[in-house]
């Protein structure tokens, strides 16, 4: 470490302003103090006074005067120059201890991640993020050969997920299309069986229309009756003839025979006709 040279420098310029601070009184202006101990490590602006800050100490300055001078003596200094050095010199100790142990910590997980079957069987895409967490948290480390294998790998279940994608979408076009094909054969064999009730009412309708009407039933009509008389008298035959019961029509209607003043004007027209040398 480069703390002896350090040390030195800091004991030269301790023993220059403590040289100086001697000349310095109260009452001085800033130019100086200034020419004095040189220019100051820092300045401090308050609302009535001006602090001018050196490694040895300040100087208080009102309206551009010193009011106060509290700067060490050269005893003070050096101690206090030493304790500074020992007190950085246990600081980087301490940081560099604590670098080897997060350096060795990290080098055990990368083991054992590296020997992890639960590890290798996590998605590509979660071992990439642990991975960039683990060269964050653990930059002494190198992971870089594990984030380029796990990039990698995340590419190609990428390239997977995309074929399974593509699948999956013409698998659910494929099943969209069966579904819809299946409505449309509901929906034809629904208006089939409709067509067919509409013919069937259409045909009871055109059967119930067409068939024959019977406006002239075929009544049975007996001819009228015709009697001769021979002498005046009825012949045994017709008499026999006119005992026999009425015949009964089909539809149960009777036609009563024509009244016996039309049958004799009938009678005697076929006895005129018959006999023809009484006239």
């Amino acid at each position: 470490m480069k703390t002896a040279p350090l040390f030195a420098l800091f004991t030269l310029i301790g023993q220059s302003l403590s040289l100086a601070a001697a000349t310095i009184t109260s009452g001085q202006n800033t130019a100086a103090v200034i020419e004095a101990l040189g220019k100051p490590m820092g300045t401090i602006e308050l609302r009535e006074k001006t602090l001018l800050l050196y490694p040895q100490g300040e100087v208080t300055l009102k309206q551009g005067l010193v009011t106060e001078i509290d700067l060490m003596d050269e005893a003070q200094f050096q101690a206090d120059q030493e304790r500074l050095r020992l007190e950085r010199e246990e600081w980087l100790l301490d940081q560099e201890r604590r670098r080897a142990a997060v350096t060795q910590e990290g080098e055990a997980i990368r083991k054992d991640k590296m020997t992890s079957s639960a590890f290798a069987a996590l998605p590509a895409k979660d071992q990439v993020d642990y991975w960039r967490s683990f060269q964050i948290r653990y930059p002494s480390v190198d992971a870089s050969d594990q984030i380029a294998t796990a990039l990698a790998s995340y590419q190609t279940e990428l390239e997977e997920l995309r074929s399974q994608q593509k699948i999956a979408e013409l698998e659910a076009r494929v099943a969209q299309a069966e579904k819809e094909a299946a409505t449309a054969r509901l929906e034809t064999e629904q208006l089939r069986k409709e067509t067919e009730n509409t013919q069937r009412s259409t045909n009871y309708g055109l059967r119930y229309y067409t068939d024959p009407v019977i406006t002239h039933p075929h009544y049975y009509y007996r001819p009228p009756k015709v009697t001769i008389y021979t002498n005046g008298k009825e012949s045994s035959h017709e008499r026999d003839r006119n005992k026999q019961p009425k015949p009964q029509r089909p539809n149960g209607i009777y036609r009563n025979s024509q009244s016996n003043s039309q049958a004799e004007s009938v009678a005697e027209r076929a006895q005129r006709i018959l006999n023809p040398s009484k006239d």
